[in-house]
């Protein structure tokens, strides 16, 4: 017996959906031989050639890819995310760490600052300094 269920199913070679309705197709009639092993399976094959179960098939077939798109990209989208905060974390904590160290730097440099504008302050009462630099100043 000659038909062209494969053609009916699949459109070209790339098609997809077409090859995933006629492997369930397939399936369908390898059941139908199983249940009913003295029937004619001629009529099984022409029924499903019709365009309406044809186009069921393709729709369950299209269905299934959806589904496993969108299974295969929640995982992808998951692990993204995961590493996209674990990066987001140790950026954090390197971020965290170098703050820490310019701010003390900058404390220390405002300490060190006014250390040295005290000293000068006292030293130059003791030294005379002020008077001297203001007797010249008014000079």
């Amino acid at each position: 017996m000659l038909h062209q269920t494969f053609q009916t199913f699949v459109q070209n070679p790339r098609d997809l959906a077409g090859l995933i309705a006629y492997a369930l197709y397939k399936a369908d009639k390898v059941e139908f031989m199983r249940m009913h092993p003295d029937a004619d399976v001629h009529g099984f094959v022409l029924s499903m050639n019709l365009p309406s179960q044809v186009d069921t098939y393709r729709t369950r077939a299209e269905i299934m890819l959806e589904d496993m798109a969108e299974e295969s990209l929640s995982g992808a989208l998951e692990e993204a995310e995961a590493d996209h905060l674990r990066r987001l974390r140790r950026l954090e904590t390197t971020l965290g760490f170098w703050s820490g160290v310019w701010s003390s730097v900058l404390a220390n440099l405002i300490a060190a600052g006014i250390s040295i504008l005290l000293v000068v302050l006292v030293l130059g009462s003791k030294l005379n300094f002020w008077t001297g630099l203001l007797k010249y100043l008014s000079e």
